[in-house]
């Protein structure tokens, strides 16, 4: 299926609405031919299909194809017998999802959608919201983030031992850490149910199309991966065990303009400078680098399973991943707005184009500009850790109690270090602009000459380098318990449940931040060539060659390195902790309305009390003026539905209807402030920072779906949902904010109120979408289309929250992670021990989250994307002497999509300009999979 791209206006940001409905109605359309299609080949047999024999499509289970087709085949049967709305991937396999990672897989279901962190697929936004309004499960237990908050990192997952995913769209009362946008559930084998011994071994070679881009850099890796499961005792001990390494190089090619303005249209008190053509938008900084990344992650699974009777079963798991990764940069970047070196910067020749009827600058030459070379090393280490011990009791064929005890921490040991160097003295840069998302182009001065570049701080940042070292720790303790009862006399209850689950969770973080100064204002040149790299080229945006160094090995032969933390450094320490407790009962419904129409499903409540308190610092004037610790408790009851309406003939409408929640992001809980009293008159107190006594996200939820299933592996869906946001978390601002408890530092206030700017619970609004989702097999149309097969979804989704009620600006106020269209294609073929598959996954303009300068959280506009991954394959036959050997090339961001994002004129014109554009290149995989 083609995409509809986003048209542009004449000056290439206004995105039309046209193009969106195209794109719906061709899925619809297509998804409507297959149905029809097949109703005709059913009609001209004379005949029913499998599944309208049987509304349950038990046939389901006795399906023997392998490969794409047996996963597609049973992630639909996951769907069709599920009582709640669902998407699911299953591997055929272990070890066999299709994607490079969790996250790539996952951002293929019907709704969802991931948001690329630094050339991967990292963290996912299930309908239209971001990764922090999602629950993420390992085997049904809630699992810690190496992140600042709640979001999970799918990259810590190998897809080569996640077996399954079950996302949940609608909540049911059983379902514990559960998010207000859905829940993703990974899922790792169960040997006793594979029934047979696996044993696994898989490689690959992988590279990436940019090659070296710098001589500290790699473009090859490699990927290793062994799996066993057996099965004892006449089945009735279980074992699976699985290791995965990854080596995956990864590179990047990234220009983005700081910021535009017209410097005439508002008085900033700016200096002139001469040759800037007047009233005219401008831009007012620049950088380009490359990175080189070099990922390894270790991760090992391992399950125990126990069940000696039709009374007893136990399992017990484990997962465990370390994941390193070293980051090199090498790059240039400079300021060249007005105040700048107070005013020391000049145009000349400068000239303009037409941009929505505005001047621009967009070609000329700066003089006075100081170029600073940055040189970075960052390194970072997560470590991920979870287990778990369930345990089934059945007693008397009508009681089953079920216990869960688990386990999950995180932590993330990180260091970022930047050092800079440049030219002595103002330089002039040639540039020449585009209002389109592309690279720039722009002349230097020869920054690569280690006689001219000398290290110093050219931009006047205040130092001559900065390392940032942090570690964080995140630890989830659970425990859970559950009874269930059989209802055998009931025409319409078949059981119920009662349960209990207890959650601890602690989150620290501790940062420090490092100046690094040259001795005696010294501007040394690195005249030993032992301690320099070969230069980088930034030909793509025309900069040259710039001096490359790794800067951990000068750090400590030429700077003296010492502690300076703003306020901004100090509030990065803090502690969370939560304790969640949650009561729940759920009724299992299974009943004949007519002869022709079955109702299954469950009614359910939960009773969620929750305590939580944080410790964080009060900083003023770059120190501690004191520690505080603060928290709040809440309770909340939360009932849920979930009915399935079976009409037979594969056609099932489902209902589900919820009140939800999701907990604060667990930064904005910080107990961190920074809190002061004017030196002015009067004195009055003010001051910033996180909130500890917020409460979540309240949603009320609908969702209805419509479904038909016809033969196996095929069905056609229709979904609507409609969240009501009972309240959303805002930054605000509180004027008569107490005091009470802060420390003055000495000074005697007016009054103990004032001014206090941090988040807190607001007015909500509504979020609500449709999805179109259909998997037809080639066969379901016409004999002589078998082996073919694919998976087609679209999703629109539209919200009436502003996260920023207070933000004036145009076109900018959308919900983190919100694209209106979410779109998936996926066109297989599989016969003869070939395959091959092609996939394409579309996301519409949104506005992501993403770390930003010293570790900040920022939103930043990011533009539509599409992402084309080609996969082909071959498994040789049982009757060859290579059977059990499959051969796989990979190719991941095939038409190398880039990374862009958009800025708004900082002036108020509505305006949007280009900000980042990134390339990453494509990662090439060739390897095999063994299976004895």
């Amino acid at each position: 299926m083609t995409h509809q791209a986003h048209a542009r206006g004449a000056a290439g940001s206004q995105l039309r609405f046209v193009p969106r409905k195209q794109l719906l109605a061709s899925a619809c359309a297509l998804a409507l031919v297959s149905t029809f299609a097949v109703h005709a080949q059913d009609a001209q047999q004379g005949q029913t299909a499998p599944a309208q024999q049987n509304p349950d499509v038990d046939t389901l289970d006795t399906v023997q194809v392998t490969g794409i087709r047996a996963a597609v085949t049973k992630a639909v049967e996951i769907k069709n017998e599920s009582t709640s709305i669902v998407e699911a991937i299953s591997a055929e396999d272990i070890g066999k999802l299709p994607d490079i990672s969790i996250a790539d897989s996952i951002s293929r279901l019907p709704g969802l959608a991931t948001q690329r962190v630094d050339g991967r697929s990292q963290v996912i936004n299930i309908r239209g919201m971001s990764e922090q309004f999602a629950g993420t499960l390992l085997n049904g237990r809630e699992q810690v983030s190496t992140g600042d908050s709640r979001g999970v990192e799918f990259d810590q997952y190998p897809a080569e031992l996640i077996n399954s995913v079950v996302v949940y769209k609608t909540p049911d009362a059983g379902l514990i850490g559960q998010g207000l946008s859905g829940t993703v559930d990974l899922q790792t084998v169960r040997p006793l149910s594979l029934g047979e011994r696996r044993i696994v071994f898989g490689g690959q070679y992988e590279a990436n199309s940019f090659g070296d881009l710098s001589s500290d850099g790699e473009d090859r890796g490699y990927r290793a991966s062994a799996s066993y499961v057996d099965q004892f005792a006449n089945d009735t001990i279980g074992v699976a065990l699985g290791v995965a390494r990854i080596n995956s190089p990864f590179q990047e090619k990234h220009y983005k303009a700081w910021w535009w303005a017209d410097m005439d249209a508002v008085d900033w008190g700016d200096p002139p400078q001469p040759g800037r053509p007047a009233n005219a938008i401008a831009l007012q900084g620049s950088e380009g680098w490359v990175k080189s990344r070099d990922l390894q992650r270790d991760g090992v699974m391992g399950v125990l399973e126990f069940k000696p009777n039709e009374n007893f079963h136990s399992i017990l798991d484990m997962y465990y991943s370390k994941f390193e990764q070293d980051e090199v940069m090498h790059g240039v970047m400079w300021n060249n707005d007005p105040w700048f070196q107070n005013g020391g910067v000049s145009y000349s020749n400068a000239s303009t184009s037409q941009y929505q009827g505005r001047d621009v600058v967009t070609s000329g030459t700066l003089n006075g500009v100081r170029p600073a070379v940055r040189n970075d090393s960052n390194q970072r280490e997560d470590k991920l850790f979870s287990a778990g011990w369930a345990n089934t009791f059945n007693w008397g064929d009508i009681y089953t109690l079920k216990t869960d005890l688990s386990y999950s921490r995180a932590e993330r040991d990180q260091s970022v270090l930047e050092l800079y160097a440049g030219r002595l003295g103002g330089q002039s840069v040639d540039f020449n602009l585009r209002t389109d998302p592309g690279f720039a182009h722009y002349g230097l001065p020869d920054m690569a000459d280690p006689g001219a570049v000398y290290l110093w701080d050219p931009q006047g940042w205040g130092h001559d380098g900065r390392m940032e070292d942090s570690f964080q720790k995140d630890t989830i303790k659970a425990g859970r318990v559950e009874l269930n009862r059989l209802v055998e006399s009931s025409d319409f209850l078949r059981s119920f449940d009662v349960g209990f689950n207890y959650n601890r969770r602690t989150k620290e973080k501790v940062a420090t931040v490092f100046f690094a100064d040259l001795p005696n204002g010294r501007t040394p040149t690195l005249v030993d060539p032992s301690l320099l790299y070969s230069p980088t080229s930034l030909g793509f945006v025309g900069m040259g060659n710039i001096l490359s160094f790794n800067p951990r090995n000068l750090l400590n032969r030429y700077y003296d390195v010492y502690v300076s933390e703003s306020n901004d450094d100090l509030r990065k320490d803090f502690t969370v902790e939560e304790t969640i407790k949650t009561f729940y009962a759920k009724a299992n419904l299974d009943m004949d309305l007519t002869d022709k129409i079955r109702l299954r499903g469950n009614v359910g409540v939960q009773y969620i009390r929750s305590e939580q308190s944080s410790t964080g610092f009060n900083a003023n004037n770059n120190a501690i003026v004191a520690a505080q610790t603060l928290g709040t408790s809440y309770g909340d009851i939360l009932p849920s539905m979930n009915l399935v309406a079976d009409f037979g003939g594969g056609w099932m409408l489902r209902f589900g209807a919820a009140k939800t929640l999701m907990r604060p992001p667990i930064n904005y809980l910080s107990a961190d402030s920074s809190a002061s009293v004017s030196d002015s008159s009067p004195a009055l107190w003010s001051g910033s920072g996180g909130n500890p006594k917020l409460e979540p996200y309240r949603a009320n939820a609908y969702d209805l779906s419509l479904e038909r299933y016809f033969g196996e592996g095929s069905y056609v869906g229709l979904a609507v949902f409609y969240k009501d946001l009972e309240t959303y978390i805002y930054r605000q601002n509180f004027p008569q904010w107490d005091f009470s408890g802060y420390d003055p530092d000495g000074k005697t206030p007016v009054s103990n109120f004032g001014n206090y700017s941090t988040w807190a619970n607001g007015t909500g609004g509504y979020m609500r979408g449709v999805e179109l989702s259909g998997a037809i097999t080639g066969e379901a149309i016409h004999p002589v289309l078998e082996g073919f097969g694919a998976l087609l979804n679209a999703s629109y989704t539209e919200s009436s929250i502003d996260p920023d009620p207070g933000d004036n600006s145009v076109g900018t106020d959308t919900i983190p992670g919100l694209s209106k269209i979410v779109a998936n294609a996926t066109v297989y073929y599989e016969k003869h021990g070939f395959s091959a598959r092609l996939s394409q996954r579309y996301r519409d303009r949104y506005r992501g989250e993403y770390s930003a300068l010293f570790g900040q959280r920022q939103y930043r506009f990011t533009l539509s994307e599409r992402v084309l991954d080609l996969q082909f394959g071959y498994e040789f036959p049982e009757t060859s002497k290579l059977s059990g050997l499959s051969l796989l090339l990979q190719v991941n961001n095939l038409n190398n999509e880039p990374f862009r994002t958009q800025v708004s004129e900082s002036t108020g014109t509505g305006l949007f300009f280009p900000e980042e554009y990134t390339e990453y290149g494509r990662q090439y995989m060739l390897g095999f999979r063994y299976n004895l």
